[in-house]
């Protein structure tokens, strides 16, 4: 005769069942979670060097973006766009770029109003609070529900740019689903730190999405495009 578990035995097992649930399910779900952020990450890059050499193209057609009539001294690329130039005009720098050439669902929605596609409050992995995003950036919520948002730099004479790859959403963390990169006059985009140590690290100056976010998306790509755990 098969002896049967006694209502103590069932109840042993279902606690051992539970606690390795506990332990396994949300590393599962973080992992996967990473995995998710990654691959929207790749896809947000992939929509803005698109658009930046689909501006590059179009304005080369009718030789807008020559700097010079002299042959010899013809200066091409990114910056000599209408999209890369230094202006807040709407009809031309990182409004008229987002705008035209980066499918979007919302525009103009950075942290203030009732429009945002961005978070309030932004924040390191050590919850160092960071802000939100800094004034002078113009953000779009694209497609797939993340939000670039860019500002010609007058120091570094470069397009910063920040995203987040779930828009408002949280975490809203810097190294998460938050990175800052800018745009080359190639019209590839790279880390504002190559270093990827530098990711989240304390600076001596500057405590805003852009001072700790550089160095993160250094980070992601060296890591196969998913996020470090």
């Amino acid at each position: 005769m098969k002896k049967a578990f006694t209502f103590l035995e069932v109840m042993f097992g279902l606690a051992i069942v539970g606690l390795i649930s506990a332990m396994v399910i949300p590393v599962f779900f973080n992992s996967f979670g990473n995995k998710v952020m990654g691959t929207q990450l790749k896809k947000v890059c992939a929509q803005i060097t698109l658009g930046t050499k689909e501006v590059m193209t179009d304005e080369r057609s009718d030789d807008t973006i020559t700097l010079d009539q002299d042959e010899e001294n013809t200066e091409r690329g990114f910056y000599f766009t209408t999209a890369g130039v230094k202006t807040s005009n709407a009809t031309q720098g990182v409004q008229y770029f987002l705008n035209k050439y980066i499918q979007h669902r919302k525009v103009n929605c950075g942290p203030d109003g009732s429009n945002s596609c961005v978070g309030t409050k932004y924040r390191t992995p050590e919850k160092k609070n960071l802000g939100t995003i800094p004034t002078g950036f113009y953000c779009i919520e694209t497609v797939n529900s993340a939000a670039i948002c860019m500002k010609f730099d007058e120091t570094d004479k470069v397009i910063k740019v920040i995203v987040d790859v779930n828009g408002a959403e949280k975490p809203n963390i810097t190294g998460s689903d938050t990175f800052v990169m800018y745009i080359t006059n190639d019209g590839n985009i790279k880390d504002l730190d190559d270093d990827a140590d530098n990711c989240n690290k304390d600076r001596e100056v500057g405590e805003t999405i852009i001072d700790y976010g550089a160095g993160c998306f250094t980070k992601v790509v060296a890591n196969g495009w998913d996020m470090p755990k």
